[in-house]
């Protein structure tokens, strides 16, 4: 009797030690799923193994835009008053491929020049005039750098002379502003934040002589430079992108009606990216008598690559002036403040 009631006292014990040797042999009790047992070995060859090497890892999406890469190097303006159309006699032709052509307002000239120390002597004189471009529609805006560049020749020193210039329609100040003032390059963006990304300045600008003017800007950098005839004269360090608002004024001379370009201007070009010293003094040599010392190649263009050639030398002297010129020197407006 005891050993019956003994046996079957033992027998939960038996059982247990057998179920337990069950699972320490298999992974997992008998009659468990087969799924629990794989997931279990799978584990096990994990921690047996070495550290694995990453592949890749997930992060945030990035828009196509963001990538420097997806906005090629362009000429995205280029004024060089070469041909005129005289059906339509107003309108400036854009020679960059994007066809951001300009406006000249009532006033404006076409001249030919006749300085020995500059070849390319087709230009505008706009005195009290301006050309305007559509700002809402401009193709290829520069976001991330931008290179303004041009001869002008300042028939008066003093005065605030708007060489380019631009108003958004996120506030009513200005912009760009890429100006002579009393003879000092300034060089200026505001972005549609109204915050100020750069600020440079550089002297001189001499009264009647062709003077080439270029003002960059690279927000990788945050460099800001002038340079004056191919030579740098002046660099801040700016911070932001520029803005791309320009819905409501985009052009070249006389900003607000109160900062004309009294002189003229020549070979105007916009990039969307910050040109290399040898390409700005490129842009000189092309207008010098020695200009062919500087090979085409060196010039930059719409594509990166070749320009066309420099103008013909020997035009005719400047063409009699509008009543739009010297006799509405004295009437000079008034400068608007420097951060309009």
């Amino acid at each position: 009797m005891v050993d019956k009631v003994g046996n079957i006292m033992r027998l939960p014990i038996l059982l247990a030690g057998a179920l337990l040797l069950a699972v320490g042999a298999f992974g997992h009790p008998v009659g468990a799923p087969a799924a629990a047992h794989t997931r279990d070995v799978s584990a096990v060859k994990r921690d047996s193994t070495s550290i694995p090497e990453v592949v890749a890892v997930a992060t945030a999406d990035k828009d196509s835009d963001d990538d420097d890469e997806d906005e090629p190097k362009r000429l995205v303006v280029y004024f060089n008053f070469e041909k005129v159309n005289h059906k339509k006699p107003n309108l400036i032709n854009d020679k960059s491929g994007y066809e951001n052509s300009g406006l000249m307002a009532t006033g404006g000239e076409i001249l030919k020049y006749s300085d020995s120390d500059f070849t390319c002597n087709q230009a505008s004189r706009l005195w009290d005039s301006d050309i305007s471009l559509k700002g809402d529609t401009f193709q290829a805006k520069p976001r991330r750098a931008i290179t303004i560049a041009a001869w002008v020749k300042l028939e008066e020193k003093q005065g605030q002379h708007s060489i380019f210039d631009t108003i958004g329609t996120a506030h009513a100040q200005g912009q760009f502003h890429f100006e002579v003032n009393d003879g000092v390059v300034r060089w200026f963006h505001r972005d549609q934040n109204q915050k100020v990304v750069f600020e440079t300045m550089a002297h001189t600008v001499p009264k009647s002589k062709w003077t080439h003017l270029a003002g960059e800007y690279n927000s990788r950098t945050g460099q800001a430079k002038v340079f004056i005839n191919g030579d740098i004269r002046n660099m801040s360090i700016g911070e932001g992108e520029l803005s791309r608002d320009w819905g409501v004024r985009a052009g070249i001379g006389n900003h607000e009606k109160h900062r004309p370009l009294r002189g003229a201007i020549d070979e105007f070009r916009i990039y969307n990216y910050a040109l290399k010293p040898d390409e700005i003094k490129a842009l000189v040599s092309a207008c010098k008598p020695n200009g062919a010392e500087a090979p085409k190649s060196d010039l930059p263009s719409a594509e990166g690559g070749n320009q066309e050639a420099p103008k013909e030398e020997g035009a005719a002297a400047p063409a009699a002036r509008s009543d739009t010129g010297a006799e509405g020197a004295g009437d000079q407006k008034k400068a608007a403040s420097s951060d309009d």
